[in-house]
C-alpha cells in the first residue's frame, strides 16, 4: 500500500495504489466511465486485488457484472454510471464488505 494525500474539494483523500490499481474519487470514476475506460469497483473494505473479494469491472460499451456466484450472473438495467453504481451497491456492499463503493483504475 503506498500513497500521498490528495486535496478534493477541502476534503482529503489518500492516493492508495495496490497491485496495480489506484482508487479515485467517484466523480472522477464517472468522468473515466463515461469516457469509455474501465473502472473496477469493490465495497470499500475490499482489495481490488484480493481473490476472495467481489468486484465489478465496469465500461460504458459493456454490460457491467454486478454479481455473480458461478451459475447466476447479475448485469445493471442499463449501462449508465448511477445505475451501475447502484446495482453494485445493492448486491455487494454490506456492514462485513463496507457501506459503499470504492472505484478503481489500471496503472498503466
Amino acid at each position: 500500500r503506498q500513497g500521498s494525500a490528495q486535496q478534493i474539494g477541502g476534503y482529503t483523500m489518500n492516493r492508495i495504489q495496490i497491485g496495480g490499481y489506484t482508487r479515485i474519487t467517484k466523480k472522477e470514476a464517472a468522468r473515466r466511465y463515461n469516457a469509455g475506460e474501465v473502472i473496477r469497483l469493490t465495497a470499500c473494505k475490499l482489495s481490488p486485488v484480493s481473490p476472495w473479494g467481489c468486484y465489478s469491472d465496469a465500461q460504458k460499451d459493456h454490460n457491467a457484472t454486478v454479481s455473480g456466484d458461478g451459475f447466476n450472473t447479475t448485469v445493471a438495467r442499463n449501462r449508465e454510471f448511477e445505475t451501475v453504481v447502484n446495482a453494485f451497491m445493492y448486491y455487494n456492499c454490506t456492514n462485513e464488505t463496507g457501506r459503499y463503493p470504492a472505484y478503481w483504475k489500471k496503472e498503466a
